[in-house]
């Protein structure tokens, strides 16, 4: 399969949080699709931390575009030149107060590869610890709360726990679950 060639780009808005552009592209074929929007954004990590107890730490916040409080993995965006797990360390500190021993990368999968350029790093933390207070910033009011996994599984059910992208990095941190289960076994 060939790719795409981009025959020109214009910035639409650019400022710290994002870039849009306009790109005229051509396809294998020959034809041009003219505007092609894309939205550049800085990378993202989730976080499934896991308790002794089995139970999962899972934030709660309100989301302005879908005017919902949406429960979620704890994470946040990735600061440039930073390394994911250092991003996904820093997010659990700061939206939580809590710090993990044991981290294991999960997955880098795409936010929605057709018009977004940033990917998810999803990580699983254990051996937990509060070590303080969240450092929340100004546009965040974040609760905290431990769930088990049917938990999670009943607010999927409910919409409560409603991101697709939080969504798919539970259910592969499930799989990770499932797989060091499976090989403690043998």
């Amino acid at each position: 399969m060939e790719s795409w060639e981009t025959l020109s780009s214009k910035v639409l808005i650019d400022d710290k949080w994002l870039k849009l552009t306009a790109d005229t592209c051509q396809l294998p074929d020959g034809q041009t699709i003219a505007p092609y929007y894309v939205l550049h954004e800085a990378d993202w990590v989730h976080v499934l931390a896991q308790a002794d107890d089995g139970r999962i730490l899972t934030v709660k916040q309100f989301r302005y575009a879908a005017k919902e409080v949406c429960i979620e993995l704890p994470g946040g965006v990735i600061d440039e030149g930073e390394a994911p797990l250092v991003a996904a360390q820093r997010e659990l500190l700061e939206k939580t107060g809590y710090t993990a021993t044991h981290w294991q990368s999960l997955c880098t999968m795409y936010a929605n590869p057709a018009r977004q350029t940033n990917t998810i790093h999803s990580f699983f933390a254990t051996g937990l610890s509060l070590k303080g207070e969240q450092l929340l910033d100004v546009s965040e009011d974040i609760e905290f709360k431990f769930l088990s996994i049917p938990e999670i599984h009943q607010k999927i059910e409910t919409n409560e726990f409603s991101q697709a992208l939080h969504i798919a990095s539970f259910y592969r941190g499930l799989h990770a679950l499932t797989l060091n289960t499976n090989n403690d076994e043998k």
